[in-house]
């Protein structure tokens, strides 16, 4: 596997294209290419898990405040979605945190997204609580659950 920070650099029209394109395979409800390029900017950083020809099979993208950051997106490509890339990223990014001087990791998730609960739960994450309602879903709303993990 070939990991790749993700920052500025990726701003470019193609580069962020490619983001994009894995963004909006992976989500129901997509951030909007807008929402992705901002977040390519500090305070804001990540990896991306690239294929040979520079493409972008997922990435991960955190947000860090003090000694504290955020998971705020992971992402696989459907396709590979399962096979380990979505834990391999977040592994990556968890030592990135450490290695910048993060003690805490704090996410929310889809309360129906049971692939990724289960991946945060075998990763250490405990869950804090539950926001009722914060995502939109296809019959309404969803409930997004807390989560964290002290990083030491």
């Amino acid at each position: 596997m070939t990991f790749a920070p993700l920052g500025t650099d990726w701003l470019s029209p193609e580069r962020l294209d490619r983001l994009y394109e894995v963004e909006r395979s992976a989500h129901p409800y997509p951030w909007s290419r807008e929402t992705l390029a901002s977040s390519l900017q500090p305070p804001y950083w990540g990896e991306v898990l690239l294929v040979e020809d520079g493409g972008a099979l997922g990435f991960c993208l955190f947000q860090q405040v003090l000694d504290e950051v955020t998971l705020m997106n992971l992402c696989v490509v459907p396709t590979r979605q399962g096979s380990g890339l979505g834990r391999a990223l977040l592994e990556r990014g968890l030592e990135s945190a450490r290695a910048r001087g993060a003690r805490f990791c704090y996410l929310e998730v889809r309360a129906g997204n049971a692939a990724a609960v289960g991946l945060y739960r075998k990763l250490g994450f405990q869950e804090d609580g539950r926001r009722k309602g914060y995502y939109p879903g296809g019959a309404g709303r969803e409930d997004a659950v807390l989560m964290s993990q002290a990083l030491d």
